[in-house]
């Protein structure tokens, strides 16, 4: 049986924690560019890029689909009238 390879010497703390901030940094570089956050022109709402807002339900300026929020609402405001 072989011996391991052993370090010669204790690695220094800001060395690892240099190295693991550089990995920090990229990863949350990363995953900031994947989501693009916008605000809605309709409401104002903070949305996804290319995606239906959630708030209101309108995309590209054309209503996609009746958010459950509106629908409650509706249904609240046709009860009460």
């Amino acid at each position: 049986m072989s011996k391991k390879p052993v370090p010669s010497k204790k690695q220094a703390r800001s060395s690892t924690r240099s190295r693991w901030g550089t990995y920090v940094r990229k990863q949350r570089t990363k995953l900031s560019n994947k989501l693009n956050i916008i605000t809605c022109p309709q409401c104002g709402a903070p949305t996804r890029a290319h995606f239906a807002c959630a708030d209101c339900g309108y995309y590209n300026g054309n209503q996609v689909y009746v958010p459950r929020k509106m629908k409650a609402l509706k249904a609240f405001a046709e009860i009460e009238a």
